[in-house]
């Protein structure tokens, strides 16, 4: 089942029609070749998923109309997987991608101590989130946060429980199921954390956790830590 993602403000205000533009409508039109009475669905990225009919196809616009919606309530539970930056694009897209799969409420990337500085192209990384986001059926599209340093980070989210992936001296634990209705999941860069940002988490109150006894590549940090919570309401 393919889906397709209109933003809400694509939606006339009754929802009982919906645009599609740009590349999204000439996938629909010319990759496709779907025809106007043909039906597909549509999501919105705010927990709607519409059967919707085709009743107009233009050069980079296709209008639908809607035939029928299911939504989706918002997770008890949010989980944001925030991540030093990955030098390497594919690993990054990567690490974004499963991120996406395993139901991350947000996806923050952070230039932390130990990376080097980043170059991220914003544009490029909504995109793949957003065709994660259909891939996997998902009724809700995360959000992409940028940050400088993960003292930004903690200050953004700050009403969050923080959870930090963390081999240093400090005492960690198994990862626990989550209680909290915001949860901060930390992972570090190719070099991990430094000691002055595990510092600045233990004062946060956050839980240090252990991911296994191997060392593991930023991108499999974040599918290993997110994995964990995957029954989380």
């Amino acid at each position: 089942m393919n889906f397709f993602y209109a933003p809400p403000e694509n939606w006339n205000d009754d929802r009982s029609e919906v645009e599609i533009t740009d590349q999204e409508a000439i996938h629909i039109s010319k990759v496709l070749r779907n025809r106007i009475g043909d039906q597909v669905f549509v999501v919105d990225g705010i927990g709607n998923r519409s059967k919707c009919e085709i009743i107009e196809i233009s050069k980079k616009s296709v209008r639908l109309k809607v035939l029928e919606t299911i939504s989706q309530e918002e997770p008890t539970t949010k989980k944001v997987m925030a991540f030093g930056a990955i030098k390497k694009r594919d690993r990054l897209e990567f690490a974004i991608e499963k991120a996406v799969e395993l139901d991350a409420w947000e996806i923050c990337v952070f230039d932390a101590d130990h990376s080097e500085r980043s170059r991220l192209n914003e544009e490029r990384l909504h995109t793949q989130i957003v065709s994660a986001f259909k891939q996997s059926g998902r009724f809700y599209l995360p959000k992409l946060v940028i940050k400088r340093s993960l003292d930004e980070v903690v200050e953004q989210y700050k009403e969050h429980s923080i959870l930090m992936a963390y081999l240093g001296e400090e005492e960690s634990d198994r990862p626990n199921q989550l209680t909290d209705s915001g949860n901060l999941l930390l992972v570090g860069p190719e070099g991990g954390f430094s000691k002055r940002e595990a510092d600045l988490a233990k004062s946060k109150g956050a839980q240090f956790v252990n991911l296994g006894k191997n060392r593991l590549r930023a991108e499999t940090a974040v599918v290993a830590f997110l994995s964990q919570f995957l029954f989380s309401k």
